[in-house]
């Protein structure tokens, strides 16, 4: 799928408040949200991506047809070039890695706070961009024995989902290591568009989308980007030491579409 401009659906921290997120890309989408979350690592917000458009009639009606609904764009702070995306390193096996502050790559195998005193696991599944798509395991002493880091991956998630790295910094989310991620396994699908204009399916990537089937279209999620901060808050809540609120909902792991089924390789 070419990169075309991106419409989401912003909801910040105050929960009465939504807005409307317009990017001329998924690259700058993901850029502008990374240097806000470095600007501020518990900054809220979640984008749901609702729409895209190609330059031209097609984007100036659908700029149009937002307008009327009271959308605006949102303001955001504006990339740092210096700042690079970190390469992917994966490794058949676990092995001891670390990351410089605010750079995470896929395979990373990291370690997040629960609010008790102890920690779970999470792997990086893969990077779109700025952004890296998580997902969260229970506690290796939650697991049968031998619950090596290997193990608890192989397990399913309880929170997974597309997030920026800001809190990859000691104190955070320390990576620990690196190991293979399962990415037939845990990448799901996405879909965008509306009923108006037809709702498509897309693969992980955003690199291949068709219509979506009536089926689909009910099942194959948004694509959401979440705010790291929320991430950390969901896992509290896993660990019983926060109430689970709704706004953790597009967290909860689950086994919706996954990439390779709406796409299959060839």
């Amino acid at each position: 799928m070419t990169e075309d401009t991106v419409f989401g659906r912003r909801k910040n921290a105050e929960r009465s408040a939504q807005q409307f997120h317009q990017a001329d890309s998924r690259e700058q989408l993901f850029a502008e949200l990374s240097a806000e979350t470095r600007a501020d690592p518990e900054a809220l917000f979640t984008i749901e991506v609702v729409d895209h458009a190609q330059p031209g009639p097609a984007l100036d009606e659908r700029a149009q047809r937002l307008s009327r609904s009271g959308v605006t764009r949102t303001p955001l702070a504006a990339p740092d070039p210096a700042v690079l995306p970190a390469s992917a390193a994966t490794a058949d096996a676990f092995h001891p890695l670390s990351r410089p502050p605010f750079s995470a790559a896929a395979g990373d195998v990291f370690v997040i706070p629960d609010g008790t005193g102890g920690a779970v696991l999470g792997h990086v599944i893969a990077e779109v961009f700025d952004a890296v798509y998580v997902a969260v395991f229970r506690r290796p002493e939650d697991v049968p024995p031998p619950a090596d880091p290997l193990v608890v991956l192989a397990t399913q998630p309880v929170v997974a989902g597309l997030t920026l790295p800001a809190r990859f910094q000691p104190g955070m989310w320390e990576v620990v290591g690196t190991a293979t991620p399962d990415t037939r396994r845990l990448l799901p699908a996405y879909s965008w568009g509306t009923a108006a204009d037809g709702v498509q399916v897309t693969d992980f990537s955003g690199s291949r989308s068709r219509p979506a089937s009536v089926v689909e279209a009910e099942t194959v999620p948004r694509q959401a980007v979440v705010s790291p901060f929320f991430v950390d808050i969901a896992v509290r809540a896993v660990a019983g030491v926060v109430d689970w609120h709704p706004d953790f909902e597009h967290l909860r792991y689950r086994a919706s579409p996954r990439s390779v089924d709406v796409f299959p390789e060839v």
